[in-house]
C-alpha cells in the first residue's frame, strides 16, 4: 500500500515552484531545506518537531548545534547545516554591497557601514564584538571576531583589539557589536571603550571610523552621536 507521504518531496516542490519559496508554510520551508543534508525519506515529521521544539524557523536556525542533536533524527551534519544557513545569508548581503568592478565593498556612509555591520549579526543571540579592516580606499577586506560573550555583555580589551588592527595592516577600522536585548542605547562602559580605543588607535597611526552597535536588526552610530 503506498504510504501516506509517498511522493510529497515531489509535491512541494511543485507547490514551490508555483507558489515560491516564501509562500510555503514555515514547516515547509524547513521541509524543502532539509532536503539537501537529507536525500531520502520524508522530512515532514522532522520538520514538524524542529519547529514544535524550537517554536518557529527562526528559532530552529538560531538554535545552538548542541540543542539541535538534542532532537531524535538530527545528527551533527544537519544540525551544523541549519545553523550554517543564517551566516551566509550575511555572506550573500555583504557581497551584494560589492560594486561592479570592486573586489571589496566600499563602506564610505553611515547607510553602507551599517548594511555591512548589521549582516555580521545575522543569528546571533549572544553579545559578540567585531572588528572590521578598513584600507585607505574606505573598503571593506576583512572582518574578525574580537571577542564572544553571553546574552549580556562581551569584553572589548582596547590593546588585543589594536593588536589585531595592527596585524591585519589596517589603515582604518570599525567596531561592532551587538545588543540581543534589542536596545541602541550605548551604555556607559561602551563609551568609555570606544574613547579608550580612539586613544588607543591614535598612537598606532590607525583610524577608528565607528563604533556601531546592533540590535534586532537595527543600528546606531556611536561616531554620528559624537562620541568619536
Amino acid at each position: 500500500m503506498a504510504g501516506l507521504h509517498d511522493g510529497h518531496r515531489e509535491r512541494i516542490d511543485d507547490k514551490t515552484k508555483m507558489l515560491g519559496f516564501e509562500r510555503l508554510e514555515e514547516h515547509e520551508q524547513l521541509e524543502k531545506i532539509l532536503f539537501n543534508v537529507i536525500p531520502r525519506g520524508n522530512t515532514n515529521p522532522l520538520a514538524h518537531q524542529l519547529i514544535d521544539q524550537f517554536g518557529s524557523l527562526y528559532g530552529v536556525l538560531t538554535a545552538p548545534v548542541e540543542n539541535l542533536i538534542l532532537v531524535p533524527g538530527v545528527g551533527n551534519r544537519v544540525a551544523q547545516y541549519l545553523h550554517d544557513l543564517f551566516p551566509l545569508l550575511g555572506s550573500v548581503e555583504r557581497c551584494m554591497l560589492v560594486e561592479a568592478g570592486k573586489k571589496y565593498p566600499v563602506l564610505d556612509t553611515i547607510e553602507k557601514k551599517g548594511a555591512y555591520i548589521k549582516s555580521l549579526f545575522y543569528g546571533k543571540l549572544t553579545e559578540q564584538c567585531f572588528m572590521v579592516s578598513l584600507n585607505r580606499k574606505n573598503q571593506a577586506y576583512r572582518f574578525d571576531l574580537a571577542s564572544q560573550g553571553d546574552a549580556e555583555e562581551t569584553a572589548m580589551y582596547t590593546k588585543e583589539i589594536i593588536k589585531l588592527a595592527l596585524r591585519t595592516d589596517a589603515a582604518s577600522v570599525i567596531i561592532a557589536h551587538n545588543h540581543p536585548s534589542g536596545t541602541l542605547v550605548p551604555s556607559q562602559a561602551d563609551i568609555r571603550c570606544t574613547k579608550e580605543l580612539v586613544a588607543g588607535f591614535n598612537a598606532v597611526g590607525i583610524t577608528l571610523d565607528d563604533h556601531i552597535i546592533v540590535g534586532h536588526g537595527e543600528y546606531i552610530s556611536l561616531k554620528k552621536l559624537g562620541v568619536i
